[in-house]
């Protein structure tokens, strides 16, 4: 029997919806990009994997950065739900802000085929997905943090003049740092002073 992921889309009426679609087609990115082990993937072969023309691949993503940027936030978007939802004391803002930080770092070193491949050298095509993606990115993670963001300023855990979105671009920078080539596989115990000396202090009184 045919995998489903390989049944080609014979008419754009029958395709799913748009989420569906999209959703398929990152899919398929992301079996490309394991399959190469770093992000250097061509859209053909990505519109191949997923059983479609490339015009509908074009359709969604109007190229590979769009498609490498559709990819990372859908992975940001979900790995936030669960870090959030997995917070040890959600209402202690230093010790949350910290882990939201830190997790990211350790996620990209952990047995992921895919964070591996995502993170294969320091020429990787994501840094600049990453850089131009920069606003959608925190958006993502505002959408996740707000509730607990308000809830740290109502209780005079963070400054009170601090905004959401700058926030987390700050949380943002501060996790892309610590994955830069010097600081990547230092020990964990030095990068969680760096976040409470250069982060944790400019957000928290």
């Amino acid at each position: 029997m045919t995998p489903s992921h390989t049944r080609h889309w014979t008419d754009d009426r029958d395709s799913a919806d748009d989420e569906e679609a999209r959703s398929r087609l990152l899919d398929a990115a992301e079996r490309c990009i394991v399959d190469r082990g770093d992000t250097q993937i061509r859209m053909t072969a990505v519109a191949s994997d997923a059983g479609v023309a490339r015009s509908t691949l074009y359709r969604y993503y109007a190229s590979r950065d769009d498609l490498l940027l559709g990819l990372v936030l859908r992975r940001i978007d979900n790995a936030f739900n669960r870090w959030v939802h997995s917070l040890r004391r959600p209402r202690d803002a230093a010790r949350s802000i910290r882990e939201l930080v830190l997790k990211p770092v350790a996620a990209v070193s952990d047995d992921d085929p895919l964070n591996h491949a995502l993170y294969a050298n320091e020429t990787s095509v994501l840094v600049p997905v990453l850089e131009a993606g920069t606003q959608s990115v925190v958006d993502v993670m505002a959408e996740h943090v707000s509730p607990l963001f308000k809830q740290w300023k109502a209780d005079g855990q963070i400054y009170a003049d601090l905004d959401l979105r700058e926030t987390m671009q700050w949380m943002s920078a501060t996790t892309s740092f610590l994955l830069t080539t010097d600081w990547r596989h230092r020990p964990v115990a030095a990068k969680r002073r760096f976040v409470d000396r250069y982060l944790i202090r400019a957000l928290v009184p």
